[in-house]
Formats: structure tokens, sequence, C-alpha cells
């Protein structure tokens, strides 16, 4: 895996979320209170985009059928989504957002 600069800690506020693309992949960076976690942008159940949807607390929900997903750990917690999102590990250095990302084949 390599680490990859995806964004500048101050540009995603608290509670806020964004879509960054690395390699070919779509991927979710949350802001919560306890720190940056990421995820693939993509809902397991309707192929939607997840930063489309709403963030409440350390939940996202997709905007197309409102299943939820827990972002610390990629769990689906609400119906209809019962398959997990990809997660990625994140640093924060020097005020950017690192996530480490391995490109699959």
């Amino acid at each position: 895996m390599a680490w990859v600069k995806v964004a500048q800690a101050g540009d995603i506020p608290v509670g806020g979320m964004r879509r960054v693309t690395v390699g070919e992949d779509d991927i979710a960076l949350y802001h919560l209170e306890e720190g940056f976690y990421a995820t693939s942008d993509t809902c397991t159940h309707a192929s939607q985009s997840l930063t489309e949807g709403r963030l409440e607390g350390h939940i996202v929900a997709c905007p197309k059928h409102g299943g939820k997903f827990d972002v610390r750990t990629g769990a689906a917690v609400a119906f209809p989504c019962v398959y997990p999102l990809q997660t990625y590990p994140v640093e924060v250095r020097d005020g950017e957002v690192w996530l480490d990302y391995e490109e699959y084949p």
C-alpha cells in the first residue's frame, strides 16, 4: 500500500464529507469530531454516491434508498444495505489528509 495526499484537513469541516478520486476509485472522506475516516464512496446496495447523501454523527445515509453505514468501520447498519463498505486508513500530517491506498488490478 502507498500513502496518498487527498485533501487539506481545513477544507472539510467537522461533520462534513467529500468525495475524492484516487486511481480509478471514488473514495468518501468524512471528518468526525474524533478525526478523519475514509470508505468507498459507492453504496453497496444501489451503486449511489454516498457523499451525495447525509452524514449524521458517524452514520452516512445513501440518498437513493436510505440505507446506512458506519463510516468508522464500513459496516452496513440499516436495510436495505447488508454488505460493508471498503475502508481505508487515514492520517493527518501537517494539516494534510493522507490515505493508505492500494490499486487493485
